[in-house]
């Protein structure tokens, strides 16, 4: 028997960070064409997007937003995922630190 196998899992960080792509291409390009270039560029399947978008209400992580703040909004989650990635590396470096001092005893 062969093994059935499940395709790659999102996090909530990587859909919202697509579907803002979305929305921001869709705002540049009279609304259109947004999927499809998330799609190339995060090698993500049409369907699968638009899925999440349909989850979300219809229009994407940003629906909610008005267009005027969607470049703030992009420039805030820069901001956060910046201080995340920080954050992760000082808590990857503590985890080496522990580990190193758990086998000295």
């Amino acid at each position: 028997m062969s093994e059935v196998t499940r395709g790659k899992r999102y996090t909530s960080a990587e859909k919202a960070e697509i579907l803002t792509f979305v929305d921001q291409h869709n705002a540049e390009n009279k609304g259109r064409g947004g999927a499809a270039a998330a799609s190339r560029k995060f090698k993500v399947s049409q369907l699968t997007i638009s899925n999440w978008l349909r989850d979300t209400g219809g229009k994407g992580a940003t629906s909610k937003i008005k267009n005027a703040d969607i470049s703030s909004v992009l420039k805030k989650l820069g901001e956060v995922h910046k201080k995340m990635a920080k954050v992760e590396d000082e808590l990857t470096a503590l985890r080496k630190e522990y580990a190193s001092l758990k086998g000295q005893l």
